[in-house]
């Protein structure tokens, strides 16, 4: 099993839990979190954090991949001090350098732990491609709205939907790939992603 999957010219690399390198023209991370030390990843361009969770908003891993030029994405109501960010409301659609990203909903429907309004899920478009990172979210009524090359969902249970509801997602959103994620590395998330049984699902082996 590999930990990263190539669509087209873009790469998409499985960090760790909800964590991705996308490398095109641009380098981008979408919630880096738990990076060792001396791990050999080359800097961000771009970093998106969809909320303000420790397992999602992780300083010392902004830190580690950051350089003076790089712009950290963030939603509304998060803070990330010390580096140049962008800041986007949920519903908006931005244009930055060589990239399109849109913020999408992310709440949970029978849980506390998110909710709605409050988080959001990314659809970053880069080199041809879009890609949906969901960020911590229940199987949602909007995901039927998704159109994307890739989608990243969550399938751990206890904080995001789990393996039964991921499936009816996957057979909602108009994607050609699904790449399982947020399972295994915190507790309380462990899933068995062989049971989303569809041709559409990628499963990727986490890097860290």
């Amino acid at each position: 099993m590999t930990s990263s999957f190539k669509y087209g010219n873009t790469e998409v690399v499985f960090l760790k839990h909800a964590g991705f390198k996308v490398k095109g023209s641009k380098t981008i991370y979408i919630d880096p979190y738990d990076i060792p030390e001396g791990a050999d990843l080359e800097k961000a361009d771009y970093i998106f954090v969809t909320h303000d969770h420790f397992d999602h908003l992780d300083f010392k891993a902004i830190k580690k991949l950051s350089t003076e030029k790089t712009t950290v994405v963030i939603p509304q109501g998060c803070s990330v001090e010390g580096h140049s960010t962008c800041t986007l409301e949920l519903g908006r659609k931005e244009k930055l350098d060589g990239i399109v990203v849109e913020t999408v909903p992310a709440y949970n429907i029978d849980k506390k732990f998110h909710p709605k309004g409050q988080y959001v899920g990314y659809i970053i478009e880069m080199d041809g491609v879009r890609i949906y990172h969901a960020g911590d979210t229940d199987y949602t009524p909007e995901m039927k709205n998704v159109n994307a090359d890739i989608a990243l969902i969550p399938v751990g249970g206890t904080y995001t939907m789990d393996i039964e509801d991921a499936k009816k997602a996957v057979s909602e959103m108009n994607v050609k790939h699904v790449i399982p994620m947020h399972y295994g590395a915190i507790p309380d998330t462990e899933a068995d992603v062989s049971k989303l049984e569809s041709d559409k699902v990628v499963v990727l082996k986490p890097m860290f």
